[in-house]
């Protein structure tokens, strides 16, 4: 090793084993910014399927709509049905997503003992909290559409 250090002047000289652990992924330059790139494209795709969905969703119920709307529902009582709605699905498909990380950290941590995964209560947290925001967002337009609709139009829709 010496010998190494003297022909390399200038230049730090390492063990390969110390090399080795300075390649962790908190050194890796670039993959925090990479990991969060990551994340925030879920974050996009996710609230794209909830917008998709809860459209759909009130497509579908468009005569539901016209319905409740004949009987005197306010936008107000319409708008809360639909957004908690989707925010029970939200917190539900949060918790089953919360669980099935948990479950696949168990098996990776059974077949790779060596591992470090974290899962925190503060990033479980901030799970739930971007699937429910993500979720009522994604219902906003279509909660304002179905708040729009004319009783007698949506009587009328096939």
């Amino acid at each position: 090793m010496e010998d190494l250090r003297g022909v390399f002047k200038g230049y730090e000289v390492r063990p390969l084993k110390e090399y080795l652990s300075l390649m962790t992924a908190t050194d890796l330059p670039g993959l925090h910014a990479f990991i969060n790139s990551m994340i925030g494209l879920a974050v996009c795709i996710g609230f794209l399927v909830i917008f998709l969905c809860m459209y759909t969703t009130i497509m579908e119920r468009t005569r539901q709509i016209g319905v409740l709307k004949s009987l005197g529902a306010s936008d107000g009582y319409i708008a809360q049905a639909i957004l908690s709605e989707s925010a029970t699905m939200c917190v539900i498909g949060g918790a089953c997503g919360v669980g099935l990380s948990l479950l696949l950290r168990a098996l990776a941590l059974a077949k790779w003992p060596n591992l470090t995964i974290l899962i925190t209560p503060e990033w479980t947290a901030l799970a739930i909290t971007i699937a429910v925001a993500g979720g009522l967002l994604g219902a906003a337009y279509p909660t304002w559409l179905a708040c729009r609709k004319d009783p007698v139009e949506a009587l009328a829709f096939e």
